[in-house]
């Protein structure tokens, strides 16, 4: 009788081990879910900064060569009218 109730036991704590087992994994896994989410939104967070920085510096050289060409007309304008008088 006390063999068998030993058996009936190590099969109980087997069975409970490998439950508590399982739910570990799970808690880990959404450990580990949680912790790459925060990571990919950082990641994209810094792309998009590094996106806009790229846009905004070729906006900004876009603005500045239409700067020139105004300021080129606007001093060929001025060089003729020096030259008419």
């Amino acid at each position: 009788m006390e063999e068998v109730m030993e058996e009936v036991m190590e099969g109980v704590m087997e069975e409970v081990m490998e439950e508590v087992m399982e739910e570990e994994m799970e808690e880990e896994m959404e450990e580990m879910e949680e912790v790459m989410e925060g990571v990919m939104e950082e990641v994209m967070e810094e792309e998009m900064e590094e996106v806009m920085e790229e846009v905004m510096e070729e906006v900004m050289e876009e603005e500045m060569e239409e700067m020139e060409e105004v300021m080129e007309g606007v001093m060929e304008e001025v060089m003729e009218g020096v030259m008419r008088r």
